[in-house]
C-alpha cells in the first residue's frame, strides 16, 4: 500500500508580509467625521499608509451594498476612505452622495491622488512629484470643470456653473502649512519618508524631463527611453532647483476637472479655456465638490502630454497622501465639530429646494 502524504507546513517567507488579517476596533459609523476619496487602489494604499491607527465600521444600507469602505485614524480625525466604481466625474458624484448618506457626521473631504501637471514656464514651474492644491483666487474657487458648458455660434465654449469652495478651514491648514515651508519646519518631509518606506512608493530614480510639445512620444507604449535617445528630441530647459532638489514643491490654486485623461500638448493647451494660472487636470474632484465640501490634492506623475511617465505614479500617489495627512493634522478635532455635517448640509439644501431660497455655500 503506499505510503499517505502527510500536507506539510506552508513554509513562510521572511521577506512577505503577514498575510493573517488583522482585528481591528469597530467604531460607529457616526464617529466619522472626514472622507478621503480616491480613484485607484495604489491611491488608497498610499492613504492607508499615512494611518495612524486602522478601525472597523458597518455602515447602515438600504438596499444591496454598493462600496467597501475601509476606516482609520489622521491626528484627531476618524476617516472613511473610498474609492468611486471607475474615474469620472459621475462616479465620483454617486460615490460621494452615497457616503454622505451612509456616514452623516462627515463634515468635508479630501480628494487624493495623482494629476497631470501644467507647466507655465517660468512662472508655474511645476514638475513630477510635486503637489497640486485647489486653493481658491480671485477669479476661480479652487476647480473648475473644465469640459461642462456650451458651444456659442462663433464657436468658442463658454463653461458654466461653478464648483464651491473648499472649507474655510481646510483653506486656513494649508496656508499654516505653506507658512512652515517658508520657516523649514514643514512636517510633509517626516510624513512622505514613513510611506515612502514601502519600496513601490519610493521616489523613482528615472528622470524628470519635460519635453517641448512639438515633440511627441517615439515609441507607443514603452517608456522614454526612445525619446531620450532620439535624435530629434526637443527639451525645455528648467532651471535646476537649488535647495532640497528631491522633495516635492506645493502650487496651490486652479485645478481642472473633466471625464476625460489629457494626453497631449495639444488639449493641454486647448483645455485650459483661457485659464493660464491653471496648475493640474484630473478626473474627479468636479463630481464631489457639490456633494461634499472638499479639498483636492494631486500629486504629479505626468504632464499631460503624450510622453509616458508610468514609474511616477505610485511617488506621486505617496506625496498627495502625505500632504492630505498634513492638512488634516492642523486641524482640531473642535474645529471639525464646528462646520456643518453631511445631515444638515443635505437639510439645509432641501428646505432651501422647496422654499426656492438660493443654494447653501
Amino acid at each position: 500500500m503506499q505510503a499517505t502524504q502527510s500536507n506539510p507546513t506552508p513554509q513562510r517567507n521572511d521577506t512577505d508580509e503577514e498575510s493573517d488579517l488583522k482585528e481591528f476596533k469597530e467604531i460607529p459609523p457616526e464617529d466619522i467625521t472626514v472622507a478621503i476619496f480616491c480613484a485607484l487602489s495604489y491611491e488608497s494604499v498610499a492613504v492607508k499608509y499615512s494611518l495612524d491607527e486602522e478601525f472597523e465600521c458597518r455602515p447602515k444600507t438600504i438596499g444591496p451594498r454598493k462600496y467597501v469602505y475601509s476606516f482609520g485614524r489622521i491626528g484627531d480625525h476618524k476617516v472613511v476612505i473610498t474609492r468611486p466604481h471607475q474615474m469620472g466625474t459621475v462616479k465620483a458624484a454617486q460615490c460621494a452622495a452615497t457616503v454622505g448618506q451612509q456616514f452623516p457626521n462627515v463634515r468635508f473631504a479630501l480628494m487624493v491622488g495623482i494629476g497631470a501637471g501644467i507647466p507655465s514656464l517660468p512662472k508655474c514651474d511645476i514638475r513630477l512629484g510635486d503637489i497640486a492644491v485647489s486653493i481658491p483666487r480671485d477669479n476661480h474657487p479652487g476647480v473648475l470643470e473644465y469640459d461642462f458648458g456650451k458651444y456659442e455660434p462663433d464657436g468658442t465654449f463658454v463653461l458654466k456653473g461653478s464648483l464651491d469652495k473648499p472649507p474655510p478651514i481646510l483653506i486656513s491648514a494649508d496656508g499654516s502649512l505653506e507658512e512652515d515651508e517658508m520657516m523649514s519646519r514643514s512636517p510633509l518631509r517626516r510624513i512622505l519618508r514613513d510611506i515612502t518606506k514601502q519600496r513601490e512608493y519610493a521616489r523613482p530614480d528615472s528622470g524628470d524631463v519635460f519635453f517641448d510639445q512639438t515633440f511627441h512620444h517615439v515609441n507607443k507604449g514603452y517608456d522614454c527611453s526612445g525619446c531620450e535617445a532620439s535624435s530629434e528630441k526637443k527639451v525645455v530647459p528648467r532651471v535646476e532647483r537649488d535647495k532640497k532638489p528631491r522633495q516635492p514643491v506645493i502650487h496651490r490654486g486652479l485645478i481642472l476637472s473633466g471625464g476625460g485623461v489629457v494626453k497631449n500638448p495639444e488639449d493641454r493647451e486647448r483645455l485650459r479655456r483661457g485659464h493660464d494660472d491653471a496648475i493640474c487636470f484630473e478626473m474627479e474632484a468636479a463630481g464631489i465638490m457639490d456633494e461634499i465640501p472638499c479639498l483636492v490634492v494631486r500629486g504629479i506623475c505626468d504632464y499631460a502630454d503624450t510622453h509616458k511617465q508610468d514609474g511616477w505614479h505610485y511617488y506621486a500617489a505617496a506625496v498627495a497622501a502625505a500632504y492630505g495627512k498634513a492638512v488634516l493634522l492642523k486641524v482640531y478635532s473642535q474645529d471639525v465639530e464646528e462646520t456643518r455635517s453631511m445631515k444638515e448640509t443635505m437639510e439645509k439644501r432641501e428646505w432651501e429646494k422647496h422654499n426656492r431660497l438660493p443654494a447653501y455655500h
